[in-house]
């Protein structure tokens, strides 16, 4: 549980760096190798010493740094741009999910209570795969039909606009667990779980 966010974090650290590292000399990519640089050790020194507060810092400024990297130097490709983006919701999501079930498992709790947390977070990771998945698929099938000409009157910049919109919508569906209540709230006692 705990190792998923880590994991994930490393992926969208590593990406943005093999991408900054082909852009090659000049006072730009030294530039962004920099913001790289703050960012990982930012992001190191969050895990290392406990600093919540540091580690938006410097997720921050990775994703900033892989983002000037493809705009000012590589260009911006739809597909790996998607895929970037929805790795690091996933981040954020894993995250927060690691913060909400992570106590629950590492306390005692009865086999009832553990089998509900087990299924609430079960249906989180199932709600946040099916948003992924559409965050990708859906914009990629919004720009295809702009480019084809199946939808009429329609243009590039028109349809990443569309596909932006449905990115958002994905993302709410993603976000949706946020909504209800805390598992700790939805079992008798678990809270205080060993209170009286």
């Amino acid at each position: 549980m705990r190792a998923a966010p880590l994991t994930t974090l490393a992926a969208l650290a590593l990406w943005a760096v093999s991408d900054a590292l082909v852009i090659g000399g000049g006072r730009g990519s030294v530039l962004v190798l920099e913001s790289l640089a703050f960012g990982i050790a930012a992001l190191v020194a969050a895990a290392a010493f406990r600093w919540t507060w540091v580690r938006p810092v410097g997720l921050g400024a990775v994703v900033i740094a892989y983002g000037a990297a493809h705009v000012f130097f590589l260009g911006v490709q739809l597909l790996p741009a998607l895929v970037f983006l929805v790795v690091l919701i996933c981040h954020v999501e894993l995250r927060i999910l690691e913060g909400r079930f992570a106590p629950l498992f590492e306390s005692a709790l009865a086999s009832t209570d553990l089998e509900r947390i087990q299924g609430a977070l079960g249906r989180a990771i199932l709600r946040l795969a099916f948003a992924a998945v559409l965050a990708v698929i859906v914009p990629m099938l919004a720009a295809n039909l702009a480019l084809s000409g199946v939808v009429p009157l329609t243009t590039v910049p028109t349809a990443l606009f569309l596909a932006g919109a449905l990115v958002v919508v994905v993302l709410a569906i993603a976000l949706l667990p946020r909504m209800e209540q805390k598992p700790s709230e939805r079992i008798p006692g678990s809270s205080p779980l060993h209170k009286g």
